[in-house]
C-alpha cells in the first residue's frame, strides 16, 4: 500500500509498505479521507518526539475492510470516523480527571502508524460509525473536538465577549464553535485582512488587523472601545508568544487567557509579573481533547449546527503531502484534505 512515512525531522518519504493486518479487537480501514493538521507539521519539523519510521495523520474516516478476532461482523464495510486517541484510564492524570494529559496515551499518527495511507488499523472500539453523518463532515470530529475541551477551558461559551487570536483553520473552526453554542460577542486579530474577512463572515462581530511584531497601540484602543471593562477571554490559535504578551494587556480585571496554539519549543513569554497578579489573571492551557469533547463534537456534527466543511479549500493526493508539510504554503489558505490516490468516493 501507498504511504506516508515520517523518518526524522525535516523528512518524509513516499513508500510502499506491506497491507497491515488487524490483530484481536482491531479493524483495517481504507482510508477515504484524511486531514492534514498542524501539529503534522511540528512533527515534521521535530517539534514533537516521536519514534521513526511513522506513518503521519490522525484525522481520518475509512472504510472497514478487515476484522481481527473478537470483532463482530456487523462492522466489516461500514463506514467509519475514528477517535485517533486512547487514553489510559489508570495513571494519576486520568484518576484526576485529565484523560488528555494521559501517561499511556497512544494515537494514530503518533504512538501508532496513522491516516496517510491507503489503509490503516484501528481498533473497534474507537470507530464512530457515520450513519447519515458525510464523510466530509466526519473528518473533522478530532479537530472539533480539541476546541471543544479548549472552550471548556477557557470558559468562553460562558463569557460576554471572547478574542480569537489567530484567524486560520483552527481560529475559525473556534469561532464557528463559539457562534453556534454560545451568546458571546466574539472578535478576532490576525495579521492577515483575509482571514480576519473570513473570521467575520463564519461568526465574528468585529476583527483587526495586527503586525506579527511591533506596536498595536492603533488595536488597543480599538479593542478598548468594543471591550471597555476589557476582554474576559482571550484564545490564541497562533502559538506566538507575542499574542499572550499583548494578551495580558487587553483583558480585564479576573480574564482568563486560553493558549490553544501549538508553539516551537524554543519559545518564551516575557511578561511582567505584577501585570498578571494585578489583575488576577488566569492563564491556562488545553491540550488535545477527551473523551467528553469527543461525544459533543460527533453530536453538534450529527445535528448540523457546525459547518467545518466550508474550511476546506484543497484536497491532494498522498504524494502531494511531503510538499505541503516543507513549504506549508497551502495550509495556508485553508484547511487541507487528503484522499488516497487508490480512493474512488
Amino acid at each position: 500500500m501507498q504511504s506516508v512515512v515520517f523518518t526524522n525531522p525535516g523528512n518524509l518519504r513516499l513508500a510502499e509498505l506491506p497491507l497491515p493486518i488487524p490483530c484481536e479487537d482491531e479493524v483495517r480501514l481504507r482510508v477515504c479521507l484524511a486531514g492534514i493538521c498542524k501539529t503534522d507539521v511540528h512533527i515534521f519539523q521535530g517539534h514533537f518526539p516521536i519514534h521513526p519510521p511513522r506513518v503521519l495523520g490522525h484525522e481520518l474516516v475509512g472504510i472497514v475492510d478487515a476484522l481481527g478476532s473478537g470483532v463482530p461482523e456487523s462492522w466489516l464495510g461500514q463506514n467509519c470516523g475514528v477517535r485517533p486517541a486512547r487514553f489510559c484510564g489508570q495513571c494519576a492524570a486520568c484518576r484526576q480527571g485529565l484523560p488528555q494529559l494521559c501517561a499511556n496515551f497512544t494515537c494514530l499518527g503518533n504512538t501508532q502508524d496513522g491516516a496517510f495511507a491507503d489503509y490503516t488499523i484501528v481498533r473497534a472500539d474507537q470507530l464512530v460509525p457515520l450513519d447519515e453523518l458525510s464523510v466530509e463532515a466526519a473528518v473533522w470530529l478530532e479537530p472539533l473536538a480539541c476546541v471543544l475541551h479548549a472552550l471548556e477551558a477557557s470558559g468562553a461559551a460562558d463569557s460576554q465577549n471572547v478574542l480569537v487570536a489567530g484567524a486560520g483553520v483552527l481560529g475559525k473552526l473556534m469561532i464557528m464553535t463559539l457562534h453556534a453554542i454560545s451568546q458571546a460577542r466574539i472578535a478576532v486579530v490576525d495579521p492577515n485582512t483575509n482571514k480576519i474577512q473570513e473570521a467575520i463572515a463564519l461568526g465574528a462581530q468585529v476583527g483587526w488587523v495586527v503586525p506579527r511584531s511591533g506596536s498595536v497601540s492603533k488595536v488597543n484602543d480599538q479593542i478598548q472601545s468594543w471591550a471597555p471593562d476589557g476582554l474576559q477571554v482571550v484564545i490564541d490559535t497562533s502559538g506566538s508568544p507575542i499574542t499572550i504578551e499583548r494578551a495580558v494587556a487587553w483583558v480585564g480585571p479576573g480574564a482568563r487567557i486560553l493558549l490553544f496554539g501549538v508553539s516551537n519549543p524554543a519559545a518564551r513569554l516575557s511578561i511582567a509579573l505584577t501585570d498578571i497578579f494585578n489583575k488576577e489573571l488566569k492563564i491556562s492551557a488545553a491540550a488535545g481533547m477527551t473523551p467528553a469533547s469527543f461525544t459533543y463534537a460527533e453530536q453538534l456534527l450529527r445535528l448540523g449546527r457546525i459547518e467545518p466543511q466550508r474550511l476546506v479549500t484543497a484536497v491532494v493526493s498522498l504524494a502531494d503531502i511531503p510538499s505541503i508539510l516543507v513549504n506549508e504554503v497551502l495550509m495556508k489558505t485553508g484547511k487541507v484534505l487528503v484522499r488516497s490516490d487508490r480512493e474512488t468516493l
